[in-house]
């Protein structure tokens, strides 16, 4: 396991639950106390959140939140990014595990999906400031939202996120985005299927480059 193939598993599912938030947040003002861990957003939500880490403008840097000595955090607004930490030092992968790193290597996006996709929070919310930005993990047990028909969200939300986002590798992004909704697609070569009750739901197919050609799903 590396990094990139880490973020491949988990971007579309995170940035499916970025969706969601932004449906409730999207134009709020937005606030953190670290003594209480509460992320607010104007007088409409409030959840509780820890920091996964800080991007600095000024040297174009990375911080991982575990690392940052300076501001003396408080523990428990930490122990996600020390799962990530301990995940890095397993697997090998430095991204996770190293402290410090060039936002050309990471930024707080793409770790803040790998942290929603591997479990550790709902979402991520990237807050600016005046030096930076800080990366906030929500991590309330629930949100207030709801997803009923998930086959027909993956389908509508797939290709937008391929044609948004740059997806490495399609077939392997797609089934896990399909098993973050608990659905086993069956695998062959170029293709994933979805059936329930012997019946076809979904058929994504890909090129030799598991690049997606067609996703056709039954939607009834």
């Amino acid at each position: 396991m590396d990094y990139d193939t880490l973020l491949n598993q988990h971007l579309c599912f995170a940035f499916d639950r970025q969706l969601l938030l932004a449906d409730l947040v999207e134009d709020l003002d937005w606030g953190y106390d670290v003594s209480t861990g509460l992320l607010t957003f104007g007088d409409r939500y409030e959840f509780q959140a820890e920091i996964l880490g800080t991007e600095a403008a000024g040297d174009s840097s990375w911080l991982w939140s575990w690392a940052n000595e300076m501001s003396s955090l408080p523990p428990e607004r930490t122990q996600a990014a020390l799962e990530l930490k301990q995940l890095g030092e397993g697997e090998g992968i430095p991204e996770l595990s190293d402290a410090r790193h060039s936002l050309s290597v990471v930024n707080g996006h793409a770790l803040g999906m790998i942290a929603v996709g591997q479990k550790l929070g709902q979402a991520y919310y990237h807050g600016p400031h005046a030096q930076g930005a800080v990366l906030l993990l929500i991590v309330e047990p629930e949100m207030p939202w709801s997803v009923d028909h998930s086959l027909q969200r993956i389908t509508a939300n797939f290709p937008q996120i391929i044609a948004q986002m740059e997806v490495a590798d399609h077939k392997n992004a797609l089934f896990h985005y399909l098993q973050h909704y608990g659905l086993e697609p069956k695998v062959s070569a170029h293709a994933l299927v979805v059936e329930e009750d012997g019946q076809e739901l979904l058929q994504a197919t890909f090129d030799e480059l598991n690049r997606l050609q067609e996703l056709k799903a039954s939607l009834s």
